[in-house]
C-alpha cells in the first residue's frame, strides 16, 4: 500500500525538490511557495478515433481527439485543470486551449483552424502542438509546460502507459497514388544510381511500395514499408540479387533500412529519401543516402 500511495501522488517528490533547493515561488512548474499536497498524477492521450497528425495536403480534414484523465481512477482529483497546448516545443508559446476543467476524464477535439486562431499563424509543415493540463490544487497551480523546470507530468513517465502530454504534428500525409510511377534520382551516396536516372517506383500496397536495383544480378524487388503516422521508412533486410554486375566476387547482397528520421518520403515534395545499409557474403559497406524524387 505504501508503494502504490508513493506512485500515486508526487506530493513527496515535489516537496522534497523544495526543502533541498530552497525555489522561489516562481521556480519550476510551482508559480507560488507551497506546502506539502498530494498532486494527482494526470496523463493525457490521443484517441484512436480521431485524426493523428495533421494532414497540410489537407488541413481541413483534421480533427484530433485527446483525453485528459487521472492516471489512477480512484485518486482524488485536482479543483481544476487548464488544458494548454505548447506550439513547437516551446515554453514560451503556451495557450489555454480549455480553462476550469473540473470533471476528469474529459474528452476534447481539435482542429487546424482552432489552432491558426489561437497561435495567430498558419499551421506550417513541421509544426508541432503538444496538450497537457495545467494542474490546480486549491489556489495553487502546477503548470504543464512552465518556463524553467520540469512540468506536471515530467516526474511520473515511467509508469506504464503513462503519456506526459499529446502530440499531433504537422505533416504532409502519405498518399500512396504519388508513391508509384517513375522517380528521379537526386543524389547515390553508394554510387549505383546516377543522378538523373529514372527509378520505376511499384506500389505494393496503401504503406508500402517497391523498386529494383538493376546493378544487381538477377535483381529482387526492395520492399520498403511506409509508417503512416510519421513518414518514416523501413526495409526489413533482404536479399536484392545474385552479385553486383560491377564486381561479381561481390555475392548476395543484401539491404535494410532501420526506422528513423533518417529514412522518410516527404509526400508536399513528392521525395524518398533511404538511409540503406548494404552487405554482402564478404563484409558490409556502410549505410548511404539514396534520395528521389517524382518529377
Amino acid at each position: 500500500m505504501k508503494i502504490r500511495k508513493i506512485s500515486k501522488f508526487l506530493a513527496t517528490f515535489l516537496g522534497a525538490i523544495l526543502a533541498l533547493s530552497s525555489c522561489t515561488k516562481n521556480d519550476g512548474p510551482i508559480t507560488n511557495r507551497v506546502t506539502i499536497n498530494d498532486i494527482p498524477a494526470i496523463q493525457t492521450k490521443i484517441e484512436a478515433s480521431g485524426s493523428q497528425a495533421i494532414d497540410l495536403l489537407n488541413l481541413a480534414s483534421f480533427n484530433g481527439k485527446f483525453t485528459v484523465s487521472l492516471y489512477f481512477a480512484d485518486a482524488t482529483g485536482p479543483s481544476k485543470v487548464d488544458v494548454v497546448v505548447r506550439k513547437n516545443g516551446s515554453a514560451a508559446n503556451v495557450k489555454v486551449f480549455k480553462a476550469g476543467v473540473t470533471t476528469l476524464p474529459a474528452t476534447f477535439s481539435v482542429t487546424s483552424a482552432e489552432l491558426a486562431t489561437l497561435f495567430g499563424t498558419p499551421v506550417a509543415l513541421g509544426d508541432t502542438y503538444d496538450f497537457a493540463p495545467n494542474i490546480y490544487i486549491g489556489d495553487r497551480v502546477f503548470e504543464a509546460f512552465p518556463a524553467t523546470g520540469n512540468g506536471t507530468g515530467a516526474g511520473v513517465i515511467a509508469m506504464p502507459g503513462f503519456s506526459e502530454f499529446s502530440r499531433f504534428a504537422a505533416i504532409c500525409a502519405y498518399d500512396p497514388a504519388i508513391y508509384q510511377g517513375n522517380f528521379v534520382v537526386v543524389s547515390d551516396g553508394f554510387g549505383d544510381f546516377t543522378p538523373g536516372e529514372v527509378v520505376p517506383i511499384t506500389k505494393v500496397d496503401n504503406t508500402t511500395f517497391s523498386f529494383i536495383d538493376p546493378y544487381a544480378t538477377s535483381p529482387l524487388p526492395i520492399i520498403v514499408k511506409v509508417n503512416t503516422l510519421n513518414n518514416q521508412l523501413s526495409v526489413t533486410k533482404q536479399k536484392i540479387g545474385n552479385a553486383f554486375v560491377w564486381n561479381l566476387g561481390y555475392t548476395n547482397p543484401n539491404v535494410a533500412v532501420t526506422a528513423s528520421a533518417s529514412s522518410f518520403v516527404a509526400p508536399c515534395s513528392k521525395t524518398i529519401t533511404l538511409a540503406i545499409a548494404y552487405t554482402v557474403d564478404q563484409g558490409s559497406f556502410g549505410t548511404y543516402n539514396l534520395v528521389l524524387r517524382k518529377p
